[in-house]
């Protein structure tokens, strides 16, 4: 039975190129994974060392010195070429005189003296605009304060105006005798009551009585 699956599973392997339906890939390993440990058989042994004959050593040695002697020639050809390259295209190895010197350290001085002032004359633009826009805001504020002081003097000189209006009918200490006089003439009851109709009884002791607005009898006068 065994064999006759492998069999089966042998047959379905190779027919892996030649049919897309059902294929199978099988990995065998060949040497021990290498995330297995060392087996304890082999835990502690020591590989033995191949001896090399005199004639092998020999030309391993003569490779190996070719080898080494070729590489310090290219390191010592690279170090030469960037040595020379430093010296003939950067100016700062280059030896000036001192007056070379002075004239390369004023020109420098003169460059940046033209720089501080290209900066300020842009400082300058800048801060006279900044200066009108603050003055610009400044006369807008006072405009609109203007204005509130302006309203706020009209609305009190209205007041003002209708207060001495009102004054006028104030009693005072030279009319006191004819305002009694006159409010004892003309008594003012100021209590009425209302019923459901929404007739108006004035008066404590009210003698007449409104006229009817519905078809109901007329009510006595309340008092309260």
């Amino acid at each position: 039975m065994l064999r006759a699956g492998c069999q089966l599973l042998g047959q379905a392997s190779v027919a892996k190129t030649g049919s897309n339906n059902f294929a199978l890939e099988f990995v065998r390993w060949r040497r021990k994974p290498r995330w297995l440990p060392v087996a304890k058989s082999k835990l502690f042994r020591v590989p033995e060392r191949k001896k090399q004959t005199e004639e092998e050593r020999t030309e391993l040695m003569r490779l190996h010195n070719q080898y080494k002697t070729q590489l310090r020639s290219v390191r010592q050809y690279l170090r030469e070429e960037v040595i020379r390259y430093e010296e003939t295209s950067t100016a700062d190895h280059i030896v000036l005189t001192p007056e070379q010197e002075e004239a390369e350290f004023q020109r420098c001085l003169d460059e940046n003296a033209a720089w501080n002032a290209a900066i300020a004359k842009e400082r300058d633009i800048r801060l006279a605009k900044e200066r009108d826009a603050k003055v610009v805001y400044v006369q807008e504020r006072l405009e609109a304060k203007k204005l509130r002081d302006e309203e706020r003097i009209e609305r009190a000189n209205a007041r003002v105006l209708h207060e001495i209006e009102q004054s006028k009918t104030f009693i005072t200490r030279e009319n006191l005798d004819a305002a009694i006089e006159t409010a004892l003439a003309n008594p003012v009851d100021h209590n009425f009551a209302i019923d459901m109709g929404g007739n108006l009884y004035y008066g404590r002791n009210a003698t007449q009585f409104p006229q009817e607005t519905t078809n109901e009898p007329p009510q006595q006068a309340l008092s309260n």
